[in-house]
């Protein structure tokens, strides 16, 4: 049963199949089958030096040989009829270094027999040869029908119409067919040949859905086996389109690959053909409307839950292909990935080993880094399978990255993706460095950034910091790989550069960017720090002084001055410390009349020693020194006379 009929691709031009008859003695011995890159040849000829054939049922005739040089080049070609003129001879001149002629068809007779053979200065070179003009002929290339018909059910079919070039219909001509897959060399022929009576179509059988291919043929009389006629213009086509059977994730589906988006991506079924697909999700138990795209990655919405493909036009048995996106838990997901280097290959070999759940296959992908997300590769292996060898030409110093994941009905379990170098090689670059606040003042601290993979070209062992200050020597420190940040407390003042180095195992990269910087000299603070606290010490003294003694301020005066300041000093020129201390009384008054009064004689106290003491001290410029009588209470009040009215 035949289905639809294939849309023709535009025809190649016609390849140029028609050979030089020297040429085509070159291959006049054997009858190949086809050969890679190339179609058999259109007329090997029959085994001899010289050969000769009619183009078409009335075309000319043609002959040509081979120049062997112990026998030379003929300069004549003799042609003598067999069968209606009897030792008729025609004689044509050969020039000068060509291995060919062409003799018109009109001076011969149809369907006669010819003797042929060339001469030199009248000798002949080679025997001659027997010609029949009736089946002695090369037929033109066959026509293909561009309309290709392709079966309905699996496996693929495909039927394609052709017709025999203008023959006589009595004659019956026998016809070859091959074809090729497109981007394949080497050509298949199909079985068994054809004729042109009774005319029946080309049938190719096993074909690849979503795939190109291409189909030539070429015929020749029944009775000449050895002389094929031309080749046919290469018909392409192309068959059904197809759902792609491999269809994967690539980004940060499940959190394992750092925060990049996430994209669909499924593997083209066929070759050399441009199939647009439709793409389904279901996200959150509502699924989406279908989305058409080209070839061959689409963007995974947030939420989805799981992604189906299907190709537009495709046949009616081929189901959709889909894939959970649902993550599991890392419980079932593999665990231990080892990748290991081949001796003497390019290929990497990663192992691993199964986790609790049963998953109905694992895949194994792997991208280079900084790739696009599209550039990803993957495979899939069976589920008892727990080692895969990752085909392709993996480089020195390039890092990978690879990710083993189970694959189960309900979702998927990945492992941790696992960063690799088939061989590690030296750093390309080094760190760059800033300069972070000191902490404490004066004391610089540095920080830095990773070198980037493709860069690092290996896992980083350590880093190296180099300083150097003014005219002094470098000195270099190595820090921890894991060491982002360090403080610097013993560089010396003055200006200082500072670069960074990080090493593989394969040896140490070049140094990154400098970074300059200006110590300020902290020896000199302590040195001035005595001297300001002693001027500000005495600026505060001076200033409490003046507000002691300017008036303003009394209460200072005896807080912050001494007595020898702040009390009064006497002048020694008053000083009565010579003089006797005399007690001025008023003089008595004239007698009057006035009345008598009765005056009582009070005896008088003794003077005691202690009154002869304060006599003594009581000085004037001395007082000040030496407390008083009164201050020691020493002397008490004294008595003076009592007056009695």
């Amino acid at each position: 049963m035949r289905g639809t009929r294939a849309d023709p691709c535009r025809p190649w031009p016609r390849p140029q199949l028609a050979l030089l008859p020297l040429l085509v003695l070159l291959f006049h011995r054997t009858r190949p089958q086809g050969s890679p890159g190339t179609l058999p040849p259109s007329s090997p000829g029959s085994p001899g030096t010289l050969q000769c054939y009619g183009v078409g049922p009335l075309g000319d005739l043609n002959c040509s040989w081979e120049t062997l040089r112990d026998l030379g080049a003929p300069s004549t070609l003799h042609l003598q009829s067999q069968k209606y003129h009897s030792n008729r001879t025609w004689t044509v001149a050969v020039p000068i270094g060509q291995s060919w002629v062409t003799i018109p068809r009109e001076q011969f007779t149809t369907s006669d027999e010819l003797l042929v053979w060339g001469a030199e200065a009248g000798q002949p070179l080679w025997p001659p040869i027997f010609v029949n003009l009736e089946t002695r002929m090369k037929p033109e290339a066959p026509r293909l029908d561009p309309d290709v018909d392709f079966s309905e059910d699996d496996p693929l079919e495909a039927t394609v119409q052709w017709s025999p070039p203008a023959w006589p219909p009595h004659k019956v001509l026998v016809c070859q067919f091959y074809y090729r897959r497109c981007e394949e060399m080497s050509w298949t022929l199909l079985e068994p040949e054809l004729k042109s009576i009774p005319l029946t179509p080309v049938d190719i059988q096993d074909l690849e859905l979503a795939t190109g291919y291409e189909v030539s043929g070429r015929c020749r009389m029944e009775k000449e086996e050895d002389l094929w006629g031309e080749w046919s213009t290469i018909l392409s086509f192309q068959t059904l389109p197809s759902a792609p059977k491999d269809v994967w994730i690539s980004g940060n589906l499940c959190g394992t690959q750092g925060g990049q988006k996430s994209l669909l991506l499924w593997k083209a079924p066929g070759h050399c053909m441009q199939v647009s697909y439709r793409v389904w999700f279901q996200v959150k138990g509502q699924k989406l409307i279908p989305e058409e795209t080209p070839c061959c990655s689409y963007s995974i919405p947030t939420q989805a839950e799981w992604a189906a493909v299907s190709a537009i036009n495709a046949t009616s048995w081929e189901p959709l292909t889909n894939l959970s996106l649902v993550c599991l838990g890392p419980g079932s997901a593999p665990h231990g990935v080892v990748v290991s280097n081949i001796a003497g290959s390019t290929e990497l070999l990663v192992t691993w080993q199964q986790g609790s759940g049963e998953p109905q296959e694992h895949v194994v992908d792997w991208a280079r880094d900084e790739d696009r997300l599209e550039d990803l590769n993957w495979v899939r292996l069976p589920p008892g399978n727990l080692s895969a060898l990752l085909p392709g030409n993996f480089k020195e110093g390039v890092p990978y990255r690879i990710t083993v994941t189970a694959v189960s009905p309900g979702g998927l379990y990945p492992a941790p993706s696992v960063w690799r170098f088939r061989e590690e090689l030296a750093p390309l670059a080094g760190p760059v460095l800033w300069r972070l606040q000191d902490a404490p003042p004066g004391t610089p601290t540095i920080a830095w950034g990773e070198v980037p993979r493709h860069q690092l070209r290996g896992h980083l062992t350590h880093y190296t910091l180099c300083a150097q200050s003014g005219t002094r020597p470098s000195f270099c420190m190595n820090v921890s790989g894991s060491t982002q940040q360090i403080t610097l407390p013993n560089l010396p003042w003055g200006p200082c550069e500072l670069w960074m180095t990080a090493s593989t195992i394969a040896g140490q990269g070049p140094p990154g960017p400098s970074l300059r910087l200006h110590l300020p000299d902290n020896t000199l603070k302590l040195k001035i720090l005595p001297g300001v606290l002693f001027l500000w010490g005495l600026l505060l003294m001076g200033y409490g002084v003046s507000l002691a003694t300017s008036g303003r301020c009394p209460h200072l005066r005896h807080k912050v001055l001494p007595h020898w300041v702040w009390e009064k000093v006497p002048d020694p020129a008053n000083s009565n410390s010579s003089q006797l201390h005399m007690e001025e009384v008023p003089q008595a008054q004239p007698p009057r009349d006035l009345p008598i009064l009765e005056v009582e004689d009070i005896e008088q106290l003794p003077v005691t020693e202690p009154l002869q003491a304060y006599f003594q001290l009581d000085s004037g410029y001395e007082k000040h020194f030496l407390p008083t009588p009164e201050e020691l209470g020493l002397l008490s009040t004294p008595l003076r006379p009592q007056v009695l009215a």
